[in-house]
C-alpha cells in the first residue's frame, strides 16, 4: 500500500468511529504517547549515538512506505488532526518505488513535522546501536501500538455484540387487557350473557 492510500484509509477509519469508539481509541493513543515519552526520557545515550553516527540518515534515502504503516497514521491523526491537510499535501509527492528523503521532514531536511512523542513506531523505536538498556521501554511502545490493530480488528464484532445485547424494542403485539380494564372487569364481561340470549 502506498502512503497516499494508507493516509486516506486512516482518515476513513477515524471518520467512521462513534463518539464512544473515538474516546476508546484516544485512550489507546494517549497510552502510546506516554510510552514514547518514557522511552525518550531513557534513551539519551542511544539518541546521542544515533545523531553522532548517522546524523539522521534513517530519514534520508529511505523507503518511507515501508517504515510508516496504517496504524502509525491512525495514531498521528487521532492525536494531531490539524496535520491532516499538510500530510495529505506531502504524500502527493510520494514515489513509492524509489528511495527518497522522508516527505514529513520540514524543508526536505528536517526537523520532522511530527511532535517528538507523536511519531511512527519504527521511527521512535529504532536506534543505530546502544539500545540494550532501553529494551523494556521499546517493547512497551510496540505493545501499545499493537493495541490499535486489535481495536479495529474487534470493532465490528464488538458493535454487533452490543446491538444484540440491547433489550427488545417495544411495540410488539401484547395480549394484556386494554388500558383501564381490570381483570375483574374482564371476568364480569365473560359472565355477562350476550344480547338476546335467553335465561333458563
Amino acid at each position: 500500500m502506498s502512503l497516499r492510500y494508507k493516509l486516506k484509509k486512516a482518515q476513513t477509519l477515524l471518520t467512521a468511529l462513534t463518539p464512544e469508539e473515538r474516546a476508546d481509541l484516544t485512550r489507546i493513543c494517549e497510552n502510546i504517547q506516554r510510552s514514547q515519552e518514557d522511552l525518550l526520557a531513557n534513551a539519551g545515550p542511544a539518541m546521542q549515538q544515533c545523531l553522532r553516527n548517522c546524523e539522521g540518515l534513517c530519514c534520508r534515502n529511505a523507503r518511507v512506505d515501508d517504515i510508516i504503516g496504517l496504524w502509525d497514521l491512525v495514531y498521528i491523526l487521532a492525536l494531531t488532526p490539524a496535520l491532516a491537510d499538510d500530510m495529505a499535501a506531502r504524500v502527493e509527492h510520494e514515489s513509492p518505488f524509489y528511495s527518497a528523503n522522508c516527505m514529513f521532514l520540514k524543508e526536505d531536511t528536517g526537523p520532522c513535522i511530527f511532535a517528538a512523542t507523536v511519531r511512527p513506531e519504527v521511527c521512535v523505536t529504532t536506534f543505530c546501536s546502544g539500545d540494550r538498556a532501553i529494551q523494556k521501554e521499546i517493547r512497551r511502545v510496540k505493545r501499545e501500538f499493537f493495541k490499535i490493530g486489535c481495536f479495529f480488528f474487534w470493532r465490528r464484532p464488538r458493535a454487533l455484540f452490543k446491538r444484540l445485547s440491547r433489550p427488545a424494542r417495544r411495540g410488539a403485539p401484547s395480549t394484556a387487557a386494554p388500558s383501564g380494564q381490570s381483570r375483574r372487569g374482564q371476568r364480569l364481561g365473560a359472565d355477562r350473557p350476550f344480547r338476546g340470549e335467553k335465561h333458563g
